[in-house]
C-alpha cells in the first residue's frame, strides 16, 4: 500500500477515534448528563419528555430559519463526496494486475514499478529513481525519471539502466510489450546547497 495513504487512512481513523472516545467520555462521565453543558442558544430538552437534545419542536424552530435545509444539504452532500472519494482512492493505489508469462501468474503494476525503481535507484551513479507504470491489457508504459548524483556523466548511466533494471521489467511482461520513457536530471547547484 503507498505509504502516504496509508498514513492519511491512519491518521484520519486515530482523529475519529479520539473524538468518539472524548465523546463517550464526556458523555459518561458527567452525573447530570450533557443538559447543563450544553452552548446558550442550543435548545434545553425537557426534562419532563427525556433526554432528547433535539426534539420535533426544535427541529421546527430551526427549519424556519432560511439557512438551516441548505446548511445540512450541502454538509451531508460534502461528506458524502469525501468518503466517497476517501473508497476509491483505497481500490485505486493498487495497480492492474499485469499477465506473466507462466500460466495463471500475475504481478501489480504497482509492485513491478517499485521493484524497477529500487533496481534503478541501485544503479552506479544514480541518486533517486521514479517508475510511474501505467499497465494496458496489450501494451504497457514506463515512465521513469532519474536523478543523477553530481559529476555523473549520462551516457554510461543511461547504458547501465536500459541493460539492466529497464531489460529486466521487459522480460517480465513478456511477451507484452513495454514502451519506457526515461527522463534523466542533475540536481541543480541551489537545490545542493539548500540540503
Amino acid at each position: 500500500m503507498n505509504t502516504l495513504r496509508n498514513a492519511v487512512n491512519r491518521t484520519l481513523l486515530a482523529l475519529a477515534g479520539a473524538a468518539l472516545l472524548a465523546g463517550g467520555g464526556w458523555l459518561a462521565l458527567t452525573p447530570d448528563g450533557v443538559a447543563g453543558r450544553l452552548p446558550g442558544w442550543w435548545p434545553a430538552p425537557d426534562p419532563e419528555a427525556g433526554t432528547v437534545l433535539l426534539d420535533r419542536d426544535g427541529l421546527v424552530g430551526l427549519r424556519v430559519h432560511g439557512w438551516w435545509i441548505p446548511a445540512v444539504v450541502a454538509g451531508a452532500a460534502c461528506m458524502l463526496l469525501l468518503c466517497l472519494a476517501w473508497l476509491l482512492a483505497q481500490f485505486r493505489g493498487g495497480g492492474r494486475r499485469l499477465p506473466l508469462a507462466g500460466p495463471s501468474l500475475t504481478l501489480r503494476s504497482r509492485a513491478l514499478a517499485d521493484a524497477v525503481a529500487r533496481r534503478a535507484e541501485a544503479t552506479e551513479g544514480v541518486e533517486r529513481a521514479q517508475v510511474h507504470l501505467r499497465a494496458g491489457k496489450k501494451r504497457s508504459r514506463a515512465r521513469v525519471r532519474v536523478l543523477l548524483e553530481p559529476g555523473t556523466e549520462p551516457g554510461p548511466v543511461l547504458a547501465r539502466l536500459t541493460s539492466g533494471p529497464l531489460d529486466e521489467a521487459r522480460a517480465s511482461l513478456a511477451p507484452h510489450p513495454l514502451t519506457t520513457h526515461l527522463r534523466l536530471g542533475v540536481r541543480s547547484t541551489r537545490e545542493r546547497r539548500a540540503r
